[in-house]
């Protein structure tokens, strides 16, 4: 074989195998970062969802120019929920200014979080509520502000039968009263766990 194309082969498969490693490289370092357990204080909080409304244009300068807020940024971007990218029109000094961007996984945390919160209003509503009986003929229908959670009613002996409106679970308590209470905790139990 030729020297020349010897030296061809060898060049070629370096190449190769070199590039086979940078584009290794390449691609690890294009991987999304894993996402964080980081908990969203309220000031974090504030600062994710300032960046989530102003995405690609809020400067970062702007965010850090108060004292401590650059490392509120640096710990969303270690978790992964911002990134930073260029800003087409301004710049400082000689340096293009940087802009903030949220990233899926920002977007991802915050809609957990309002999830979250949507949940606890919807569990503190639930508590403030009354049980609430409406007689019908011999029992009466329990009621937690407009959802009906079941019925009870008078027993021979005087205590008060309840049961729930899946009609799969009764029980008997001293009052009517009693009875609510544990009609409306077995409600509030199954609408936790998605039963109903």
């Amino acid at each position: 074989m030729q020297p020349k194309i010897i030296s061809t082969l060898f060049s070629a498969l370096t190449f190769l195998v070199y590039e086979n490693r940078y584009s290794n490289l390449i691609h690890d370092h294009l991987k999304p970062s894993p996402m964080s357990d980081l908990k969203l204080t309220p000031s974090l909080l504030a600062m994710l969802e300032r960046i989530e409304k102003h995405s690609g244009t809020l400067l970062m300068l702007a965010v850090t120019a108060s004292g401590g807020q650059h490392g509120k940024l640096n710990k969303l971007r270690a978790a992964g929920y911002v990134v930073k990218c260029d800003h087409p029109s301004v710049t400082a000094g000689a340096w293009p200014a940087e802009a903030l961007a949220i990233t899926e996984a920002g977007r991802t945390a915050l809609a957990k979080h309002r999830t979250e919160v949507a949940e606890k209003s919807r569990r503190h509503r639930s508590v403030d509520k009354e049980v609430i009986f409406r007689r019908d003929g011999e029992r009466y229908i329990v009621f937690l502000g407009d959802d009906r959670i079941g019925f009870t009613r008078r027993a021979d002996n005087g205590t008060w039968n309840h049961v729930d409106t899946t009609m799969a679970h009764s029980g008997y308590a001293k009052t009517r009263e009693r009875a609510g209470q544990l009609l409306r905790r077995r409600y509030e139990r199954m609408v936790r766990e998605g039963s109903i």
